[in-house]
């Protein structure tokens, strides 16, 4: 018996409606969506993949199929426009609250990444917000992929997995815009693109393993590299966790072990103007594990003290174990070279305001990232030598407990 017109083609047609329409759920037993914030935005374009459609919510009270979406906020006016029709704008209510999605597993593309799951778009604080909806798993799979690298062995994927994962768990918060960011400021999330066979086998074998301590989620931060000695949680932030203590690390092979930077004096001034340049660095105080926690810096206008976590970031310093050291470049006086760190005795004292202008200052250092909890580098080297990814979580976090949250 051939099927009608109806039972053929409008059952098909009312699932689709009522998957579009319906906000997004997860289909796994208790597993959470994670609102990742992505962006914020005068003007924002969404699109398909080729061929394929996204579906709009919130344009009235009806949801649009359409090819891509332009939204532009300017003068105190939203207004949108879709398939790449530039010549015709449509106005948006300010309170608007657009859901997009697809159900393409190439994602929607939002800049030059692509995303699954859906797409919201708000205004807040005269921006656009993008917040990505999307199951907690998946999002995984993109956040392991972007914080280690592919080519690592399979069981420091695993302990990076589980320890992502415990993080954004602690996390999610229901009274909060979004529960987490899509930089380093929380975990590195960039979408589809990250996401390789190899790492899909770390999330799936570790699915819904987190990490405790008394049977409470643990903050489960981690680094790239520690430089031979992780850090206490109390020196870096306000308070020392009973498993964030100082380990020894095994990040030696890391791309980050031992690095040096150079900043000239003119990049110095621009830097620290108030003083009017660096032309000395004196280190007031190190953490039991040689990180800079205060510095004295003095210029040619005066002299201030910082933390080492500020010089690192007005530097853009791999990490805070360093040393500093003043260096002149070569320069002529009288015809004679001077060369490096060498001045000789004969140099009156007329010379030497030339010496000032210069100069560079040399930093070297070890390790990469805050020191805290898991390195990924250390890691990496673990799973080489054989180590599973509860060995090498129980290494770096202390006294924890590995079991599923759910």
């Amino acid at each position: 018996m051939s099927a009608s017109p109806k039972s053929k083609y409008g059952w098909t047609i009312i699932f689709t409606a009522l998957f579009f329409l319906s906000p997004l759920k997860s289909t796994a037993a208790k597993e959470p969506i994670i609102r990742v914030f992505i962006s914020n935005e005068n003007k924002a374009r969404f699109r398909a993949d080729n061929v394929e459609d996204i579906f709009v919510q919130g344009f009235s009270n009806k949801h649009r199929r359409i090819k891509s979406l332009d939204l532009i906020y300017k003068n105190n006016k939203v207004k949108y426009s879709i398939n790449n029709n530039l010549n015709t704008w449509f106005e948006l209510p300010k309170n608007f609250n657009l859901i997009i999605r697809n159900n393409d597993k190439r994602g929607i593309w939002f800049k030059n990444r692509r995303y699954s799951g859906e797409l919201r778009v708000s205004l807040n604080d005269k921006k656009l917000n993008i917040i990505n909806y999307l199951k907690l798993e998946k999002y995984l799979r993109s956040v392991v992929g972007s914080e280690m690298p592919k080519e690592f062995p399979l069981a420091a994927l695993q302990a990076q997995a589980i320890a992502a994962r415990t993080y954004a768990l602690k996390l999610l918060d229901k009274n909060k815009l979004f529960d987490i960011n899509s930089t380093q400021d929380s975990q590195v999330y960039l979408g589809l693109e990250s996401e390789t066979a190899k790492i899909n086998r770390a999330v799936i074998s570790t699915s819904s393993l987190a990490i405790f301590y008394k049977n409470e989620l643990i903050n489960a931060v981690f680094h790239s590299s520690s430089g031979g000695m992780t850090e206490n949680s109390g020196q870096v932030w306000k308070y020392q966790l009973p498993y964030l203590k100082s380990v020894v690390d095994y990040d030696q092979n890391g791309n980050k072990y031992r690095w040096k930077n150079e900043f000239t004096s003119a990049e110095l001034e621009k830097v620290f103007p108030a003083l009017g340049g660096i032309n000395s660095v004196q280190i007031i105080d190190r953490s039991s594990t040689n990180r800079v926690l205060k510095v004295r810096l003095y210029g040619t206008d005066g002299n201030t003290i910082i933390s080492g976590k500020k010089i690192r970031e007005k530097l853009q310093l791999p990490s805070t174990k360093f040393e500093v050291y003043l260096k002149f470049n070569p320069i002529n006086v009288d015809n004679k070279l001077i060369f490096k760190n060498k001045i000789f005795d004969e140099l009156t004292p007329q010379t030497l305001p030339s010496i000032p202008t210069d100069y560079f200052l040399l930093v070297k250092g070890y390790g990469a990232g805050h020191g805290v909890g898991m390195s990924q580098w250390g890691a990496k080297f673990m799973a080489e030598r054989g180590s599973s990814f509860r060995e090498i979580l129980k290494h770096y976090y202390t006294g924890v407990q590995i079991k599923t949250y759910n």
